[in-house]
């Protein structure tokens, strides 16, 4: 009589290991929210036994925790990169801005399920991680104000307030980003930045 054998999930170095069980938990929380990740339903969505997982991660409060902190210093880094990448000094803080504007959400969709966790935190969302996006959110806003108070000093208008306008150009990113992410069949990429590239034309120095 003949018997099947259980196929087991090929042996993978310890860290390639953890960015897949990690990539497993993502995608179990994009789908079903917090309640959704449990050890065995990371297991289960790697292909490996709960063994392996527990190998890695005491319990599910360190799964939690190693993902939500990966995924916001990913999150800052395609944000912080968008903006870096543009040359402020060859190009208008308008163009800038939109270029930004354009490569941030270019990041939304490649990784949907990362910007949702960020842009629309499902409910059960842990209180650390909101921290940890409101930490990563006042280090893009700082560059962006840098990027805003250029565009002032274009004008030569004392009375225009860098600050806030640094945070309505963050809350317009924030916006263009969450549509993205919520409805991207309506709300496309080229829709969207088109859309910031008119508005930001009415911006100092635009």
């Amino acid at each position: 009589m003949s018997t099947t054998r259980r196929k087991y999930a090929p042996r993978l170095p310890p860290g390639q290991r953890r960015e897949q069980l990690l990539d497993g938990a993502l995608a179990l929380i994009a789908g079903g929210g917090f309640d959704a990740l449990t050890m065995e339903a990371v297991a289960r969505r790697a292909g490996v036994t709960k063994p392996v997982v527990y190998e890695l991660y005491a319990n599910r409060a360190e799964v939690l925790d190693a993902l939500l902190r990966r995924e916001a210093e990913r999150a800052t880094a395609q944000v912080l990169d968008a903006i870096r990448g543009a040359d402020p000094a060859a190009r208008s803080p308008e163009d800038v801005y939109t270029g930004a504007v354009r490569a941030f959400v270019n990041a939304v969709v490649a990784a949907p399920d990362r910007w949702r966790l960020v842009l629309v935190p499902p409910e059960g969302t842990p209180p650390e991680f909101r921290r940890q996006v409101e930490l990563v959110r006042r280090r893009v806003l700082a560059q962006v104000n840098e990027l805003a108070d250029l565009g002032v000093r274009a004008t030569g208008d004392p009375g225009l307030d860098a600050e806030l306008l640094g945070h309505a150009m963050l809350a317009l990113a924030e916006m263009a980003g969450r549509l993205a992410v919520t409805d991207p069949g309506r709300f496309t990429p080229d829709r969207l930045v088109a859309f910031v590239g008119k508005v930001a034309h009415f911006l100092p120095g635009g």
